[in-house]
């Protein structure tokens, strides 16, 4: 069968996402998504919930440091998306310089205090290229960075 040119099968309308209220870094990790609006949860996905985040009471200092990279990193990814689609977003474009600057302190903290996580943090470390600190961490496949 073929098409009249003034026959469509269908017209997709996607609405332009506003700027809303934003989620805490680690209640955004949990929910996956920093944006309140956009949180639709998915019941049956309730179960699988939080397991990026590490849990428990007694975290270690390296834990609880890496559980923050975490929060962050994830902060500012979420947002990057959003500005691919709202360049101009003054609001949105100065927290996405903060968290920027937020993950890159909280990256060389990590790496002074323990193993560079990220070839940058190599590159900036001249100790940890040298001395291959980058073996002091675990490998990607051990499932885990701390």
């Amino acid at each position: 069968m073929q098409m009249n040119a003034k026959e469509s099968l269908a017209i997709a309308a996607v609405p332009c996402q506003p700027w809303g209220q934003l989620y805490e870094e680690e209640t955004a990790l949990e929910k996956g998504t920093i944006f309140c609006d956009l949180n639709k949860p998915f019941f049956a996905a309730d179960d699988l919930a939080g397991n990026s985040v590490i849990r428990g009471q007694n975290l270690s200092e390296q834990e609880q440091l890496m559980n923050k990279i975490y929060q962050v990193s994830f902060f500012l990814y979420d947002l990057g998306l959003y500005l691919d689609t709202h360049t101009e977003d003054a609001d949105a474009l100065k927290i996405f310089a903060e968290k920027g600057k937020e993950r890159l302190a909280l990256l060389d903290e990590f790496a002074q205090k323990y193993y560079p996580l990220t070839c940058d943090c190599v590159a900036k470390c001249s100790e940890a290229a040298e001395k291959n600190l980058w073996a002091k961490g675990p490998a990607p496949w051990e499932g885990a960075c701390v």
